[in-house]
This record gives structure tokens, C-alpha cells and sequence, in this order.
């Protein structure tokens, strides 16, 4: 009895899953096979076994449902004008060169790092923040890009030299013909815009969080 009733206040993501397969009519055979997660992993889940499970595994058991996750961990149903989220790749710096080839296959079965955000175009992912950002952008901090736009001044936008292994941003500064990048810290001449330096894209948004 005593254990029962310490699943019951500890885990209520287990009482919630259940009561989403509940209400969808699913099995937990056929949540593996759309989802990729092991049939294992979700009978954890739902046995209260797994009290931490993987931000993945969350992030696939939500998206099945269409759900937050915030919403399947707590059981508060969210105003589905507030709870629209989209979960977003987090890559390295040197993989944005190629991004769109590499986030195409990425999913939460083969890529643990993802952030969720408000919607954004598929083809967008995120950058974690480097020290030298500080204080600009503090240790553990999101950026998150879009490739599908046109630079405008004033933007900061992810950019790969030739001859480097890693992208990295510059702010954008359009001036007639003029087109110049400049270091976001003002440490260094601006520098002009030539036809072998190639955009990947523009930050639109950053997050910050204390556990990166």
C-alpha cells in the first residue's frame, strides 16, 4: 500500500500516459512501432520504472499524441493556442556548414539534443552558445536559426569562411552597395561581404537555460 501510494504522488507521468492511450485507443505495441521507442522502455514507463526517462523518449511520446511535453509530464492541459511547440535539432557548429543534410534523418530514435520552441520552418535548428559568446549569449544558450530567410541589416547571421571547419555568427550591416560583417562584440574592424563567405542562415530566437 505504502508503495502505491508513493507511485502515485512521484510519477504521474505514468498515470498520464496511461490515461492518453486510454482516450486514443493505443496499445503500447503500437506506440513503440510509430514512435521507435522500445515496447521495454514505454512498459517502464507506465510500471512507474523509469522516473527519469530521456528527453527524447519525451519528446516522441508527446509528439504522438500532439501534445506538449510539458502537458504529458504534468497532466495540465494547455490552451492549444499557447501549447503549440516544435521540437528543434540541436547540431554542432561544424555540422550547420551542411545542416539541411544533416538534420533530414535526425529523429528522437538516432538524436538525443533537441529544444522545443514555437513553431518555426522545419528546416531550422539550433547552436549552442560558446564561451567566447559570453556575455552576449551566456553559457547554455539556444540559438536558433532559420536558413529559409533573406538577410536584412541589422541581422545576425550564421556564416562559413572558406577553409574553416566551423560556421559562426556575424551581424549584418547593409549600406547601399555596402554590404559589411562585423564581429557581434565590436573587437574588430568590419569586414565585407565576399562571394566565397556563404550564409546558412539567420538567428531568429535564443533560450536560455541553466541545464544545457
Amino acid at each position: 500500500m505504502t508503495n502505491l501510494a508513493h507511485q502515485h504522488v512521484i510519477d504521474p507521468l505514468a498515470q498520464n500516459l496511461r490515461r492518453l492511450m486510454n482516450l486514443n485507443k493505443v496499445t503500447e505495441a503500437e506506440i513503440s512501432r510509430q514512435t521507435l521507442i522500445p515496447q521495454p522502455t514505454i512498459h517502464k514507463i507506465l510500471s512507474g520504472k523509469t522516473a527519469d526517462p530521456r528527453a527524447s523518449t519525451l519528446k516522441a511520446l508527446a509528439d504522438f499524441f500532439k501534445i506538449s511535453i510539458d502537458e504529458l509530464v504534468t497532466g495540465i492541459e494547455i490552451k492549444r493556442q499557447d501549447s503549440r511547440t516544435q521540437s528543434i535539432p540541436i547540431i554542432s557548429w561544424s555540422q550547420c556548414i551542411n545542416a539541411q543534410k544533416t538534420i533530414e534523418n535526425l529523429n528522437p530514435s538516432n538524436w538525443n539534443k533537441w529544444i522545443v520552441s514555437e513553431p518555426l520552418p522545419s528546416s531550422c535548428f539550433a547552436l549552442m552558445s560558446k564561451p567566447s559568446m559570453e556575455p552576449r549569449f551566456p553559457i547554455g544558450t539556444a540559438l536558433l536559426i532559420d536558413p529559409t530567410l533573406k538577410p536584412e541589416d541589422g541581422d545576425i547571421i550564421l556564416v562559413h569562411y572558406p577553409n574553416t571547419s566551423e560556421a559562426t555568427l556575424r551581424e549584418l550591416s547593409i549600406d547601399g552597395p555596402s554590404i559589411l560583417l562585423s564581429n557581434l562584440y565590436g573587437d574588430s574592424s568590419p569586414m565585407p561581404m565576399r562571394p566565397e563567405i556563404s550564409t546558412k542562415g539567420i538567428l531568429v530566437r535564443s533560450i536560455f537555460s541553466y541545464h544545457e
